[in-house]
Parts: C-alpha cells; structure tokens; sequence
C-alpha cells in the first residue's frame, strides 16, 4: 500500500490553530470554575496538543517557534528535606462541612505568585509527590491524564502510581473532625490541570505580543 502523500501546513493556519486552541483552553477553564471538574480532562487535551513533542507529532508552540524561552510558574520546587508529600500546584479549601482541592489561581496565586523558568525545567521538574515518594512532573500529569485517563484515550489499565494518586490518596491530604479523618473532595491531577492552564494563558499573554490579546488568564470568581 503507497503511503499517503503528506504536505506542509501553511503557517497562517498554524497561527489560527493556536488562536483557536488558546480559545478551547479559557473555554475549558471557565467550565472548570463553574464547577465542571471533568473537563480537567480536555484541559489536558489541549494542554498535550500546545506542550508536547512525540514521534511525528510536534508541539504547535514549537511548531511556531514558541515553546522554548521562559515559562511562569506558580509551583515552588519541591523541598528535598521534606518528608512529608507534596503537591504545589494546588491548595487546600476548608470550611464547616469539609475540604476540597483548589488550584493556586483561586486563592490569589499562591505564595510565590508566577516566576519565569526556562520551558525545560518547567515541564519537566516534579511538582507533586506521593507518600512512597513517587513523584510527577508537569509533563506527566497532562499526559496521563490525556493520553490513558479520559483526555483523548480511556485504558483499560492505569499507571500504579498515578491511580494512587488520582484514586487512592496517596497525598494523604485529609479533612479532620473528632469523629473521623477523610480524603479531600476532588481529583488532584485535574486541580493540577486548572493550575498548569493558568500558568500557560499567563505565559502566553505576557510574553507572545502576537497572542497576548487572546490569552487574558481566567481568573475564578469569589
């Protein structure tokens, strides 16, 4: 059988791919502080078409000459001294009936606000780590939950350490009365999808004057 016969995109599609693709993504995000959760999951799908190299598929900021440079992130790095888990992508809403995940854009931006590190570091430095230690980076989330978790795929078998991650509380993060100790409400990886989507729009809209106009973060309501 001959092979298909590929041909080059001109670049002023490429241009309103990222437009409309930067669309999708507010989209999304707006749905997710409405209180869409799931759609955590195509959160990553777009995440994994702007972001991510693998075989002949290429990231479209590469593809435009926009995924290197500096990305912001609101995510401090993980403390090798600390033994206990982490995950600095998201925080912890309490109130009289129990707690819930949140990513850091809804409580003000977190402690350290967004500092610009080169793209390598950031989707590729852990950003969450687990009571065995287990640890993910940004890269790894978004594409578990892309690729094997709902986003573009459903397998029939997950990651171990992501399922406990995503089902098992291996953060072990928990809402504490005098009666009993229980998980937070929420799926971590999809808060940790809402919060890497913040730091892309806001990566894009400060430092991609051509895109900027497009890119204005989404910031939830009180």
């Amino acid at each position: 059988m001959t092979k298909p016969k590929r041909v080059q995109r001109p670049k002023d599609e490429l241009k309103n791919e990222l437009i409309e693709q930067i669309a999708l993504l507010r989209h999304s995000c707006q749905a997710f502080d409405s209180g869409l959760e799931a759609v955590g999951k195509h959160i990553a799908i777009c995440l994994r078409v702007l972001l991510h190299d693998h075989r002949q598929s290429r990231a479209l900021l590469d593809q435009l000459g926009l995924r290197s440079g500096r990305y912001l992130t609101s995510a401090p790095s993980l403390n090798p001294r600390n033994i206990a888990t982490e995950c600095n992508l998201v925080a912890m809403h309490l109130s009289d009936v129990g707690a819930r995940y949140i990513p850091l854009v809804a409580t003000g931006g977190g402690p350290m606000g967004l500092q610009p590190i080169p793209f390598v570091n950031w989707w590729n430095d852990p950003v969450l780590k687990d009571n065995q230690g287990r640890k993910f980076c940004r890269r790894e989330l978004v594409l578990h939950v892309a690729d094997t978790d709902g986003g573009a795929h459903v397998d029939p078998e997950l990651d171990e350490a992501y399922m406990a991650i995503s089902r098992e509380n291996s953060l072990g993060w928990v809402f504490s009365t005098n009666k009993s100790a229980v998980p937070l409400d929420g799926r971590p990886e999809l808060i940790c999808m809402r919060q890497i989507a913040h730091e892309l729009l806001s990566t894009i809209h400060q430092g991609t004057s051509a895109y900027s106009q497009y890119a204005q973060p989404i910031v939830p309501e009180d």
